[in-house]
Formats: C-alpha cells, sequence, structure tokens
C-alpha cells in the first residue's frame, strides 16, 4: 500500500486541515471528518470535531491488523468514549465521520459521508437524509432572499438560511447512532462514543484486480482521479454557486475570508 497523493486543506486555505484529517499505517489508511461544530464548546482547547478527529487518527494506528469492521468500529467507539468528558451533556457531543480501508481484508469501511472511489465502485451514497432536508431549507430561505434583493455578498457574510436550520442542526445528534426503527431514514452512523448499530456500517470488499483507491471528505463534490483534478473542479463548482445553494447545495456556503465552504481531505492510495 503505497501513498500517491494526498492533501489536507481547511476551508480557510490553512495546511493545517480544520477537523480533517488523514489515517495512514502499514496496515489501515483512511480519512476521519470531525463535524463542524455548532455549541462553541472546546476539548483541549481545539473544536469538538477536531478533537475527535485527533483521536480517531490515534486510535486508528493502534487497530490490530486483522480486525473486522465490527471490531475496528468497536475500538474505535471506546477511544472517543474515553476521550470525552463523562458528564457531557448530549446536545454537546462532537462526533466524525471516517472511511477506512483495511489491507490485511481489502475491505473500505465507511462511518459517515466521507466518500471513497474506484474502478467499478458503487454509486456514492450522497447526503444523509437529515443533511437533505436541512440543504433544502437552507436553500430555500436564502433563494427567498434573492429574489427579494438580497445581494449574495450579504447572505454569504451573514447567512439567515443556516440559522433558520440551526434548531435541527443542533439536534441531529439525536439522530446520530439511533435504532432505524425509531428514528426511521434520519439515523446515520457517526463516530461520537457511542455504539454504532451494524446497520450503519458500510463494508464494501474491493474486487481483485483493482489497484487503486481514492478516499476523500465532503469538501470535494466529486472525487476525481487526481488531486489536482478534483481541485480544479471544486475551483469552477465554487464560482458557479459560491453560497452553496445550487450544485453545491449543502447546509453553509463559502464565509467571508474562507475559500471552501468546508475543509477537504483526498487521499490516493496504490494498493
Amino acid at each position: 500500500m503505497r501513498v500517491v497523493e494526498s492533501s489536507t486543506v481547511a476551508k480557510n486555505g490553512s495546511p493545517e486541515g480544520g477537523e480533517d484529517g488523514i489515517v495512514l499505517g502499514a496496515d489501515f489508511a483512511g480519512v476521519v471528518d470531525g463535524a463542524t461544530d455548532k455549541t462553541g464548546r472546546r476539548f483541549a482547547g481545539v473544536s469538538g470535531g477536531r478533537f475527535v478527529m485527533l483521536t480517531l487518527r490515534d486510535a486508528a494506528r493502534d487497530l490490530p491488523p486483522g480486525a473486522t469492521a465490527r471490531e475496528a468500529v468497536d475500538r474505535l467507539t471506546a477511544a472517543v468514549a474515553a476521550a470525552l468528558p463523562d458528564d457531557l451533556p448530549e446536545l454537546d457531543r462532537p462526533s466524525a465521520a471516517m472511511t477506512l480501508y483495511s489491507r490485511a481484508r481489502r475491505e473500505i469501511w465507511q462511518i459517515g459521508d466521507v466518500g471513497f472511489s474506484f474502478p467499478g465502485a458503487p454509486a456514492p451514497q450522497g447526503q444523509k437524509k437529515v443533511d437533505r432536508v436541512n440543504v433544502e431549507m437552507r436553500a430555500a430561505v436564502l433563494r427567498a432572499e434573492l429574489l427579494g434583493g438580497a445581494s449574495p455578498d450579504d447572505l454569504a457574510a451573514e447567512d439567515p438560511g443556516r440559522a433558520a436550520i440551526m434548531p435541527l442542526l443542533t439536534r441531529q445528534v439525536r439522530f446520530a447512532n439511533a435504532d432505524p426503527r425509531q428514528a426511521g431514514e434520519l439515523a446515520y452512523g457517526t463516530l461520537d462514543g457511542r455504539r454504532v448499530p451494524d446497520g450503519l456500517i458500510r463494508v464494501t470488499t474491493l474486487p481483485l484486480g483493482v489497484h487503486e483507491l481514492i478516499i476523500g471528505s465532503d469538501g470535494y463534490p466529486e472525487l476525481l482521479g487526481t488531486l489536482s483534478e478534483s481541485e480544479r473542479n471544486l475551483k469552477i463548482l465554487l464560482a458557479e454557486d459560491p453560497l452553496c445553494i445550487g450544485g453545491l447545495a449543502g447546509t453553509k456556503g463559502v464565509a467571508p475570508g474562507n475559500e471552501s465552504y468546508d475543509d477537504r481531505s483526498y487521499l490516493r492510495l496504490e494498493l
């Protein structure tokens, strides 16, 4: 397993990566995407999303080489649980999505919305249901404001669409790792210190004959064959849709001073 190219860039352009991170080891490689902070709470001086990302990045290096997806997710979950305060209020709980490749099993393990690509790969799952609800609401509010004469710059500086969806954004943690029989299609998997149900862990076996794998966070709308192609595509889409209500429709746009709507990581592996 060899790294062909990799990159992590924060939404403000910093190479520190913000809440994104890359896992690299002899047996596992992948991308961790910490959830954007919505509470202002800090853990060891950093945002919750970055704290969980750093915890997972370290814990992934200690996974047994032959671990199954279930065993690995349980170990990663335990690491997050041990790192977080015992008295943490439910709505303050930070989390992260993660996609990890197991060299020994030739499997891709996906918890959340970090994407992957290889020749013949299944179609991307796209946004989780609760995100689609938020995205449609935010886009509707911003389009209404544009029709009312608001300027795109003013909407970027003070996003009324994001303000409108904030009540659900701060409560959607209750759908995280929830029993789908109770939460329905709004249930989603994430690494937040609570057990991830089996049905929310996606396992994809890499077919024989596939010798290259790309893993990337949702800061890239599409994972193309090279980092430069993915970056070029992102820049074109950002120029067309800086508010992120069209082709880049999301729960947030490009804030003033930032170069993109989210942190982004890209990892290309030769297997």
